[in-house]
């Protein structure tokens, strides 16, 4: 268990990393998304692609959750899918925007944009059109890999845009381009990668951050309870009468 245990003391170490340089981001964003709910709008979520589009999972009626998040989903732009299909389409211009502007987000919403990598096609085409439409951008990228993918490569938006330049608030996942963070002895490739783990913790941390910031504001923000147990699933139903009528998905 040598190698398990290196796993998690690096697990442990990314959220430390996070959560010591990200609380101002994981504030403002949490701000946006507080606005929101004393507004009674919906929170839109996005993962532009492969494993990050798995964040939309980990956010959309989760037990302890926001209950209106909006999650938009294109089954084969994620991890779901076949591997050489979200590569492609993750990659595929107009893929992003289109989603984003089918979805109903409008003037004044909130987008939570989760891609990792934070440059490919289908990212910055669903920031820019969520901007277009008048929506501020959570977005949600590693600094790193913004930093270290040059221009011109393949994976790259025409505009040579990264995520942080266009969102309103942007939270670096503190994900690294190697991803896998461990070697076994005898084995090449590197192992155990880390960005899921980076990654869904910032999405609870934004969740967090704004049901605090709406208690102190004196507003009580719709949470899902466990659907699992008769109280839970008995609690839930007034929220799904709510806001079932504005998302498909519940």
């Amino acid at each position: 268990m040598v190698e398990g245990a290196g796993y998690t003391d690096l697990a442990c170490a990314r959220l430390r990393e996070i959560a010591q340089t990200q609380q101002a981001a994981v504030r403002a964003a949490g701000a946006l998304m507080a606005q929101a709910i004393g507004e009674d709008r919906l929170i839109y979520v996005f993962g532009a692609g492969g494993h990050t589009a798995l964040a939309v999972g980990e956010m959309f009626f989760r037990v302890g959750g926001l209950a209106n998040i909006y999650p938009i989903v294109e089954y084969g732009l994620t991890a779901l899918s076949r591997a050489r299909q979200f590569l492609r389409l993750e990659r595929c211009e107009g893929l992003g925007s289109a989603l984003v502007k089918a979805s109903g987000l409008g003037r004044g919403d909130v987008l939570v944009l989760f891609h990792t990598i934070g440059v490919n096609a289908s990212c910055i085409d669903a920031a820019l059109a969520a901007k277009e439409l008048g929506a501020r951008v959570v977005g949600v990228a590693s600094a790193q890999w913004q930093e270290k993918t040059p221009p011109g490569a393949d994976l790259r938006h025409k505009s040579g845009k990264n995520l942080r330049d266009v969102a309103d608030v942007w939270v670096n996942d503190c994900n690294t381009v190697e991803d896998a963070a461990l070697r076994l002895p005898g084995l090449a490739a590197p192992v155990g990668p880390l960005s899921g783990i980076g990654t869904f913790a910032v999405a609870h941390l934004l969740e967090l951050e704004a049901m605090a910031q709406c208690l102190a504001a004196g507003v009580e923000p719709p949470v899902w309870r466990n659907a699992n147990t008769p109280e839970g699933a008995a609690e839930n139903e007034a929220l799904m009468l709510r806001f079932a009528p504005r998302v498909p998905l519940l």
